[in-house]
């Protein structure tokens, strides 16, 4: 009665303002019509201006709840912490407890670990250890690149080896480099169709790219334990043993990501993504849509989160704890 109009129309929100992060709405609320959570009361989902704040959970239980028709889960899921972004899109918090638990444990073994390096004495000049006037930057980006990235020590060594660590470490490296320029993206233009596509799970080539990565971390796993099963146990000379706990949480990650992709995908509908997400795909015909895949998947999601925390966690305790310290090896190597 007090809008200045004699009639009143449907209008687009994101004509003035930018869609939600990551953080407070994920990319599967991307098509949904923003008064599903800003209804306000008995007033005209439809006019201008008369939607209201949403309120916590709320506002969510309009469609997560017991028989929903949306394909939502019945559990509200929080947002991927930080932690997650070594694999997934994900955001700069830390809202479930599995990741901070698991942020508490790598805090105290990586604090653990430079209290080992910090604990020698100096040797020699600083230009000796590549500090001060000595520092070449030139090779310690070349050094960076052939041995952090190539892995061209680990291939002189072992070229079998270095195969199954490549098909491990290049894809999850792929994975973290998209999932930060997302980050960034998201920050800089959230509307943009390039950050939509980036972080939406049913784009295709989206849908292909961790469809694909996933397949080639699994395949590095099981290339790994096979190829200790299959040789002698006595470890080639300047190689570690591997850690086989960390290489079975990581395979058990994987796997159970691939699980969570199906259930996702078989409750919400895969789209135009199906052909892509192949592996995913292919899973989900495995479950039955309806309310008993709604109130499992949040037990699905907390499983793989849990997976992902415990290897986070053991980590720097484990022999793949040149993970986090390779860079710092390749400084002062």
């Amino acid at each position: 009665e007090t809008y200045p109009h004699e009639s009143l129309s449907l209008a687009s929100c994101q004509a003035c303002h930018e869609p939600h992060n990551e953080e407070i709405s994920g990319d599967l609320h991307a098509g949904v019509a923003c008064s599903a959570c800003h209804l306000a009361g008995t007033a005209e989902p439809e006019a201008p201006h008369r939607l209201v704040k949403a309120r916590a959970e709320s506002s969510c239980q309009r469609c997560h709840h017991q028989n929903n028709k949306a394909g939502a889960s019945v559990m509200v899921l929080p947002p991927k912490s930080a932690l997650c972004l070594a694999c997934h899109t994900a955001t700069l918090s830390v809202a479930d407890w599995p990741s901070r638990i698991a942020l508490g444990l790598l805090a105290f073994g990586l604090l653990g670990s430079l209290g080992f390096w910090l604990s020698g004495g100096n040797q020699g000049p600083a230009s000796s250890h590549g500090y001060g006037h000595g520092l070449r930057w030139s090779s310690l980006l070349a050094s960076f690149f052939l041995d952090g990235i190539c892995q061209r020590r680990l291939w002189r060594i072992s070229p079998a080896r270095w195969l199954s660590h490549a098909l491990i470490f290049l894809p999850m490296a792929a994975r973290t480099a998209w999932a930060l320029v997302a980050l960034v993206l998201g920050r800089w233009d959230p509307a943009g169709s390039l950050t939509q596509a980036m972080l939406h799970k049913n784009d295709p080539l989206t849908a292909l790219f961790f469809d694909l990565t996933g397949a080639l971390v699994l395949l590095g796993a099981m290339l790994a334990v096979s190829r200790r099963l299959l040789r002698s146990k006595k470890p080639l000379p300047g190689l570690p043993r591997p850690g086989w706990l960390a290489i079975a949480l990581l395979g058990l990650i994987v796997l159970s990501g691939f699980v969570t992709e199906a259930a996702r995908m078989a409750m919400t509908g895969t789209g135009a993504s199906a052909p892509y997400a192949f592996l995913g795909s292919a899973l989900s015909r495995l479950f039955k849509p309806g309310p008993g895949l709604q109130q499992a998947y949040g037990y699905i999601w907390y499983a793989h989160a849990i997976c992902y925390a415990a290897f986070v966690a053991y980590l720097p305790f484990s022999r793949m704890r040149h993970i986090l310290l390779a860079p710092l090896w390749l400084a002062v190597g």
